[in-house]
């Protein structure tokens, strides 16, 4: 089955002919695209193309920015996110972030996880989650002799991680993450991509990135964007990663990921 195959019936998220606007400017237009359930999805392009104005806008992110507002469709589970009834606090809980720069609460590494299932409801037995949420995000073992202490005396590559626990704690289906090893060493690098490997067997994850080397290492899927005429974001092209970094069908996807502009 191709990728974007119509017939298929659940893919984790698609939208259809999605535009985003902030005020009277269009800031990505006529985005037709459906994301494959666990597997890594990678948005490149240049700055200024939309890649994160799109992807916040699959758990209302961009609701807190005034004057953004979308047309078209984002569907999940069959549901558009946008429909008036639905409830914005919970789709971000099922549909969860991980922002570029760590940032953890100043609260203590326990707390940070524990914070975030308390402000979603959670009233059972928290030891037991902290636990898991660190060792899916691979973290346990590096901290689970000093939990008391300060977030912020972790490393950024252990704080990043730290978030995306935080993330996981409450039990989303997929995980946003924008740019999330700019502000990282080679090696924190390594280990945020390892961590996300394992989780896409469980995680639907999509993520935007400017590492070509990290979107090729990292991803099964991949969508270029790139600015058209009017300065709107749009998708290029999208297809297997090995595809779009071999044989892409676009001559712009090609330059781009040659390194002939972007």
């Amino acid at each position: 089955m191709s990728e974007n195959d119509p017939t298929k019936q659940e893919y984790a998220i698609t939208t259809k002919d999605l535009d985003i606007y902030y005020g009277n400017f269009r800031a990505v237009k006529e985005v037709n695209l459906n994301f494959e359930p666990q597997k890594i999805t990678a948005i490149i392009g240049p700055s200024g193309c939309g890649k994160s104005t799109v992807l916040r806008s699959f758990n209302r992110m961009n609701d807190f920015i005034p004057g953004a507002r979308i047309t078209g469709s984002i569907l999940f589970h069959g549901q558009d996110i946008y429909d008036p009834n639905v409830d914005s606090v919970r789709i971000r809980q099922q549909i969860g972030m991980v922002f570029q720069k760590p940032n953890p609460f100043p609260k203590s590494i326990y707390d940070n996880i524990a914070w975030g299932l308390k402000a979603n409801g959670f009233h059972g037995r928290l030891d037991g989650l902290v636990e898991e949420s660190l060792r899916q995000a691979a973290l346990w073992d590096e901290v689970k002799d000093s939990l008391a202490k300060s977030a912020l005396s972790l490393s950024g590559g252990q704080q990043q991680r730290l978030c995306i626990a935080r993330a996981l704690a409450i039990k989303p289906e997929i995980i946003l993450m924008d740019e999330p090893c700019s502000a990282l060493d080679p090696s924190a690098t390594l280990k945020i991509e390892d961590l996300m490997r394992s989780l896409s067997k469980n995680y639907t994850i999509i993520i935007v990135t400017h590492n070509m080397q990290q979107a090729g290492r990292a991803s099964d899927f991949t969508a270029f964007f790139s600015m058209d005429t009017d300065r709107a974001g749009k998708m290029i092209e999208y297809g297997v990663t090995s595809q779009i970094f071999t044989t892409p069908r676009n001559k712009t996807t090609e330059d781009y990921i040659s390194g002939r502009y972007g």
